[in-house]
């Protein structure tokens, strides 16, 4: 009984891993905090990045 409880313990918090991680889908942005603007184009935060000389980070950011 106690390794079945123990079994069911473990399959329940495997699915509440893979559950939780279906509803937040990180997305990655450039960010530059100089100006607080935020870049969901990389092309646009190179551009940022060579007309303002202001060092752009890339961030992960939880979307729910």
């Amino acid at each position: 009984m106690i390794m079945y409880c123990n079994k069911l313990d473990q399959m329940f918090k495997i699915f509440i891993s893979k559950f939780t991680h279906s509803l937040f889908v990180s997305e990655i942005i450039w960010k530059c905090y100089r100006c607080s603007l935020t870049f969901k184009d990389k092309d646009l935060a190179d551009m940022h990045r060579q007309v303002s000389n202001h060092s752009v980070t890339k961030v992960k950011v939880l979307v729910a």
